[in-house]
């Protein structure tokens, strides 16, 4: 009964990481076909956005410069930086869209290098889900109270209380040719890419093969013989 429960515990975490391979191979595959496929009307994001991560999408709005975000502890070739994020109020509804502007290098005037300028109406970019973090550490509200803030990791209701507005739960990675963006090369948001997931999966199959052949080995096994001789006699 032990081993009936190991040989599904096991072939039930290998089908997991295959799943997960699939999971991770499919939204690549969609990261790749986006720049082929037309741009997303966003009224068709109020269904569940998670459908259409890394689809190009047009906004239509205007930049809320005044209150950016930077997501700190980001490294690009070894340099410690930031993500620039920054709320763009939709011209329909007047909901909050945060834009992925990229990575900017941390320095002490990084805050004031990140201004727009000038007015934007119209931007393009790419649907994804907010940045990650491994660990989430400390809390939100303890960041500074004056803008740009400061954060160790973005949550879009935390920023909707920020701007009193309602923020949409996607980001829009900006895309490399639009104006006023910073360091933009986007790869799929994946910790663990599908080759990995296979060869996890390929581990917990060889353990339960080798569970398999333990069991079979040991039921085969030939009972031991009696030692010794039954019904000797001594022979003078």
């Amino acid at each position: 009964m032990v081993v009936l429960i190991m040989l599904v515990v096991l072939l039930s975490l290998g089908n997991w990481q295959l799943e997960r391979a699939a999971e991770k191979q499919q939204l690549m595959d969609s990261y790749s076909r986006a720049p082929r496929l037309p741009l997303m009307d966003i009224g068709n994001l109020d269904r569940g956005w998670q459908d259409y991560q890394y689809r190009r999408v047009e906004l239509s709005g205007a930049y809320d410069e005044l209150h950016q975000v930077l997501l700190e502890n980001r490294i690009h070739e070894g340099r410690a930086g930031y993500l620039v994020l920054t709320p763009f109020v939709l011209a329909d509804g007047g909901k909050v869209v945060l834009v992925n502007r990229g990575w900017v290098a941390k320095t002490e005037d990084s805050g004031d290098l990140i201004g727009i300028g000038q007015n934007v109406s119209r931007i393009k970019g790419l649907i994804s889900r907010p940045p990650s973090v491994g660990i989430r550490m400390g809390s939100l509200d303890d960041s500074p109270a004056s803008w740009p803030k400061t954060i160790p990791y973005v949550e879009t209701e935390w920023m909707a209380l920020q701007l009193a507005k309602p923020v949409l739960p996607w980001v829009a990675l900006l895309d490399p040719d639009e104006p006023h963006g910073f360091v933009r090369e986007w790869q799929p948001s994946v910790r663990m890419g599908p080759d990995k997931h296979k060869g996890y999966a390929f581990q917990w199959f060889i353990l339960a093969m080798v569970l398999i052949f333990l069991f079979v080995a040991g039921s085969l096994k030939p009972e031991g013989e009696v030692s010794g001789a039954h019904g000797r006699e001594d022979q003078i």
